[in-house]
């Protein structure tokens, strides 16, 4: 009788146990832009909301980023709704934002994911997660060769692995899948991401590419509505079962359905074999499909996402109505082709600068000295010349900064340059 109750009693423990440690799923959604023209990475992060929430999240466990400047802007010709593809149905509603306007930062984000305790304190929300919990992480905005960026500042490839680690020693998760979509996004993940600390990240980009905006051309709505990586992620998950369907499949679907950009994966691929419920569902209420005509729809009207811009700019040209309209609008469009035009003769002429001064100081294998050069060439160009929120090509012209750093090249032989082209 005796052996029986101790028995019970380790059985009941062991029970307590396992349903204390059974892990949960934790999210954080991040559109890092602001204004009319990016409205789409707003659109992703809001779609993306939806998705969980209807797959079982409690907003609890679900942390957004969002500028928050696109339902109730003065252009939306449907105020309060948010859009992400040409059915038109409200992606907006219901979004719980964490942080909006001002605290979209790469400093935020990065203390968000740590679980700063001062943040907190703060009465801010934080990534609470410990070592059974899986972690879906997602970003979507504008990027550049090694950057993430935010409305005023950025988020470095470097910066970005330190807050990885930061995390595994911290034991706040059991694994993350961490999905990016941006141009040139693989370069972030490029040689800099272990594959043994239970890792996978997926870029819509490799490390030398933009990525592309879709339905750009709505009648009403002028500009593009989402991303195509990230449509297509979230057609093959809300028309999946996700419990019989593995990440490695959705991977290959997602791949398969880009037609510009090349999807890449970085990282512990051992992953891949993991269904995608461990990520994109909560408890008992996982996988509730809908019953609607609103399905996903076949993307078109794709734009090269820096200059999906010009694309609307040239539309609201076609449109015109009166002979004022026209003007304003050709003038739109004529100041941002020269931009375009001016970013790229610019970092020509600071490359030439630089690479006429002398030969790099062989530095080159320095890990340090590349990743400081690049961050200050960074820095200063984006306050001297031109920011890619003023000018979205500038994005393709960072990585010549990139390269002078990576060959060795003295940072401050560069920020003379940057100081003397745009002066």
């Amino acid at each position: 009788m005796q052996f029986r109750s101790v028995f019970l009693s380790l059985l009941i423990t062991s029970t307590v146990f396992l349903e204390v440690s059974e892990g949960k799923n934790w999210a954080v959604l991040a559109a890092g832009s602001n204004g009319w023209p990016h409205y789409r990475h707003q659109a992703d992060v809001c779609h993306a909301y939806q998705l969980l929430r209807k797959n079982g999240f409690p907003p609890e466990n679900i942390i957004t980023f969002m500028y928050d400047d696109i339902a109730d802007n003065e252009k939306n010709p449907y105020p309060g709704k948010v859009f992400h593809d040409y059915n038109h149905k409200d992606v907006y509603e219901g979004v719980k934002v964490d942080y909006s306007g001002l605290d979209i930062s790469a400093d935020t984000f990065v203390e968000v994911l740590t679980g700063q305790q001062e943040l907190k304190d703060q009465g801010n929300r934080v990534l609470e997660s410990g070592p059974d919990d899986n972690v879906f992480i997602y970003f979507t905005d504008h990027g550049a060769r090694r950057l993430l960026l935010f409305p005023y500042d950025a988020l470095d490839w470097e910066y970005l692995h330190e807050t990885l680690s930061n995390m595994t020693a911290k034991k706040m998760y059991n694994k993350i899948l961490f999905y990016v979509e941006a141009a040139f996004a693989g370069s972030m993940f490029e040689n800099n991401l272990p594959t043994n600390i239970g890792v996978l990240a997926m870029t819509a980009t490799n490390e030398h590419e933009s990525n592309y905006a879709t339905f750009c051309d709505d009648a009403k709505i002028k500009s593009c509505l989402a991303d195509e990586f990230s449509y297509q992620w979230m057609a093959d998950i809300e028309k999946n079962k996700l419990s019989q369907r593995k990440i490695g499949e959705h991977f290959r679907a997602v791949k398969e359905a880009l037609t510009h950009s090349h999807v890449k994966l970085f990282g512990d691929k051992k992953i891949l074999d993991l269904p995608l419920s461990d990520f994109f569902t909560y408890g008992p209420q996982e996988e509730i499909r809908e019953t609607t005509t609103d399905r996903p729809i076949q993307m078109k009207d794709e734009s090269i996402a820096t200059q999906a811009h010009v694309i609307s700019l040239a539309k609201q040209l076609k449109e015109s109505k009166s002979p004022r309209q026209m003007k304003l609008a050709h003038g739109q469009l004529h100041r941002a082709l020269e931009l375009s035009k001016m970013a790229r003769e610019t970092m020509d002429e600071i490359v030439n600068a630089v690479t006429t001064n002398g030969p790099p100081n062989g530095k080159h294998n320095d890990k340090h000295a590349y990743v400081e050069c690049y961050r200050t060439a960074y820095k200063q160009y984006e306050n001297k010349c031109l920011s890619i929120y003023q000018v979205p090509e500038v994005s393709n012209e960072l990585e010549k900064l990139d390269r002078l750093c990576e060959q060795g090249y003295d940072a401050k032989v560069i920020v003379q340059a940057i100081f003397t082209t745009c002066a």
